[in-house]
């Protein structure tokens, strides 16, 4: 599963109620500041360890992808003492067109990101066919620029682009189970090429 984590805990069962969404690990969600007793979970992407205790001690659970409406029914815990997304290695990655049978290509020169753009092109073997994706950016091996949704428009049709990594919403992206590629913008919004 490589995705950007994200899990929402909730002070009610079945979802609901006050939310705490997270994206990084909290040493203590019962803190003085949070003060957060669970009692259920959602888990949207990524796979996360939580912990009975704070400062990440005590039993530990793996949580994958998955809603939980009452989480002392599901763990026997009262509540999460805190909780962290599980490191995933960084992957390298062909694009693949399934239509077209042809990969996602980085094409222009290499040196001045103004000048390159990105195609589909037959298989090459080459560096500019290759896509490190980590952190939900996909950046090409060749370039080390990332993809970019043009002016980060959230509409269907918005170009694609190479850019200089700077890490906002419209340079992220999340590898679907169906094997898409949507948009960190929209997720009605999946990588096409036209």
């Amino acid at each position: 599963v490589f995705e950007e984590p994200s899990i929402s805990l909730f002070a009610l069962e079945h979802c609901e109620g006050r939310e705490l969404h997270l994206e990084d690990a909290v040493n203590s969600v019962l803190n003085k500041d949070l003060h957060f007793y669970t009692q259920s979970v959602w888990i949207k992407s990524g796979l996360w360890i939580a912990y009975e205790g704070s400062n990440f001690l005590g039993r530990q659970i793996l949580l994958v992808p998955n809603e939980i409406p009452n989480w002392t029914a599901f763990s026997g815990w009262k509540t999460i003492g805190s909780i962290r997304p599980m490191k995933q290695p960084a992957v390298y990655i062909r694009i693949r067109n399934r239509a077209q049978d042809e990969y996602l290509t980085v094409t222009g020169n290499l040196a001045d990101a103004r000048t390159m753009s990105v195609c589909i092109s037959p298989y090459s073997g080459k560096d500019t066919q290759i896509w490190h994706y980590c952190r939900g950016l996909f950046k090409s091996k060749a370039s080390d620029t990332c993809l970019d949704v043009i002016g980060g428009r959230d509409t269907p049709g918005a170009k694609v682009a190479l850019w200089t990594e700077h890490g906002q919403f419209r340079q992220k992206w999340r590898l679907n189970r169906n094997g898409t590629i949507s948009s960190y913008l929209s997720d009605e919004l999946v990588l096409d090429v036209k």
